[in-house]
């Protein structure tokens, strides 16, 4: 039986898509960090996707049997899914202490949580059906 290989968690966003520097300085975002993508908003989705096609094909050519889309869309997981959902206050967010005993903005719940659309389905189908063309490559269902 063969090895089957992948990447677990996320591949490494471009300098020239995401401040890493800035990222750096801080524990993951719990809110949006919008400030942290160096590509303006009108711009950003066609640049994450021209990423997700390098990380796609960098998978491939390494002989990855089941590639992902190395998670470009991502300032974190924990915003990525609190900034689809219903009942949160994105424009004034809690705070908290992070673990470093330092406050950080946190989601605010106002309302009752609920999923208001698909958290990463363009994501997966952009990966599958747009840039997987070898028979060996493919990418993971993911939750919806």
């Amino acid at each position: 039986m063969a090895l089957v290989t992948t990447v677990v968690g996320s591949y490494p966003q471009p300098d020239w898509l995401i401040d890493r520097e800035r990222l750096g300085e801080r524990l993951p975002p719990r809110v949006r960090a919008r400030e942290l993508w160096r590509i303006p908003e009108p711009l950003l989705e066609q640049a994450q996707d021209d990423a997700t096609r390098l990380a796609v094909r960098d998978q491939e050519l390494a002989g990855v049997d089941v590639v992902t889309d190395g998670e470009m869309r991502r300032e974190s997981y924990s915003n990525r899914f609190a900034t689809a959902l219903e009942g949160i206050d994105l424009d004034n967010p809690g705070v908290a202490l992070d673990r470093t005993g330092h406050e950080n903005p946190v989601p605010r719940v106002v309302g009752p949580v609920r999923r208001a659309r698909p958290v990463e389905t363009r994501d997966v189908e952009f990966c599958a059906r747009s840039q997987t063309g070898g028979s060996r490559s493919r990418c993971p269902g993911r939750s919806r």
